[in-house]
């Protein structure tokens, strides 16, 4: 792999780019005779989404705190997480003369950012469709995390996948990803997010009940006989639930939260457990409430550096007083990102600058940004033993 481009901030800046350590390291003096890069930063900072606009404006500030520099400014504006609002104050920024935005979060804000010229915004949404050609799509898209699962399940060679997601808005994109044939499935299922109708729909998905019937005919048979090897297969097959082969050998559902753990729990129900089948998902950010539920026991997902992920949630709570929003350390690499990029272009910021086909490494791992949609480099985890454990 070609070797990324640098900028880890966390508790120090540590900026490289293949060079030696002259580049690295940039007079101090000089940089105070330079001028103000100005980053404009477009978050819900009032309204339904707040909390979330705030935690990502205190992620930001954290950065710009790491970095240490004067000649650094960010000028925050209220978003109210609506296109309208958005596209004004983007506006302000136009007029204001500043040409980055870290911002705004939500796909549904950058409806008309596309006619704001010579402003360049780095949004943290995951959605990768139809994205103006001024901004950054920043987040954690499905293609990326799909892209990772693809290269574990080369490794771990699994030949059967299901695919299974919910009948809801999520599902659209997920198709798309898997009409792309990025992961051949060998069979794709939606189901209703009703929990009272999961498991139902599951059971019929593992042909659960067929399996149980053929489990209840085979005892039947052997009750009759008297051979010593009858028997002994009588008393193990008392215990099992079921019985037949199962015909996929890894199963992809692509939800979160209270669903998921329906889905997972209903996968044990159904007599298929992790110690017969490889669960994985995506969109997790490390939720330690998957420790106490035994369905999520062995469950795999791609993700963001954990070890980094750690230390920011440590150092943001030390901070603040309060537990960041999972996804704000985004927040954080895109000031690192921006000021990377000024710094590098004898301070001058340019949106081509962050097209290098070197890639970059932030707090939260390797990415390239290509097309304006940020590929990310993901690790694999899995929930084992009150730990989440790197694999891949």
């Amino acid at each position: 792999m070609k070797k990324q481009i640098t900028f880890l901030i966390i508790a120090y800046l540590l900026f490289t780019i293949n060079s030696s350590a002259s580049d690295q390291n940039f007079s101090k003096n000089k940089l105070e005779s330079e001028k103000i890069l100005k980053v404009g930063v477009l978050l819900p900072l009032s309204g339904e989404f707040q909390d979330i606009g705030e935690s990502f404006l205190k992620a930001i500030k954290l950065a710009l705190y790491d970095i240490s520099n004067e000649n650094i400014k960010i000028y925050p504006k209220d978003s109210s997480g609506n296109a309208l609002k958005t596209y004004q104050s983007a506006k302000e920024f136009q007029n204001e003369g500043i040409t980055i935005v870290i911002g705004p979060i939500f796909y549904e804000n950058l409806e008309r950012l596309g006619e704001i010229n010579d402003v360049t915004f780095i949004s943290l949404t995951n959605q990768t469709k139809e994205i103006p050609k001024n901004t950054i799509s920043f987040g954690i898209n499905i293609e990326s995390q799909i892209d990772a699962l693809k290269k574990y399940f080369d490794k771990i060679k699994v030949s059967k996948t299901l695919l299974l997601s919910p009948s809801s808005e999520f599902v659209n994109q997920s198709d798309s990803v898997a009409k792309k044939d990025v992961l051949k499935f060998y069979r794709v299922y939606s189901y209703d997010t009703n929990p009272k109708k999961i498991t139902g729909e599951i059971e019929k998905i593992t042909k659960y009940q067929e399996r149980k019937k053929d489990l209840e005919r085979r005892i039947k048979i052997l009750e009759k006989s008297d051979l010593f090897k009858d028997k002994n297969e009588l008393k193990k097959l008392e215990q099992m639930h079921t019985l037949g082969k199962l015909n996929f050998d890894s199963v992809v559902v692509l939800d979160f939260g209270e669903r998921l753990k329906s889905v997972l729990t209903s996968f044990v129900f159904s007599d298929v457990s992790s110690d017969r089948v490889s669960f994985f998902t995506i969109n997790q950010w490390f939720d330690e409430t998957f420790f106490n539920e035994s369905a999520m026991q062995n469950l795999y997902f791609p993700s963001i550096n954990f070890k980094n992920f750690s230390k920011f949630n440590k150092k943001f709570i030390k901070t603040y007083n309060e537990e960041p929003n999972k996804v704000s350390i985004l927040g954080y690499d895109a000031l690192g990102l921006i000021y990377y990029c000024w710094l590098k272009n004898n301070y001058n910021f340019k949106q081509e600058l962050l097209y290098n086909k070197k890639g970059f490494k932030g707090l939260h791992g390797e990415f390239i940004i290509e097309n304006n949609i940020t590929k990310q480099n993901l690790n694999i985890y899995k929930v084992s033993k009150k730990k989440f454990i790197k694999v891949y």
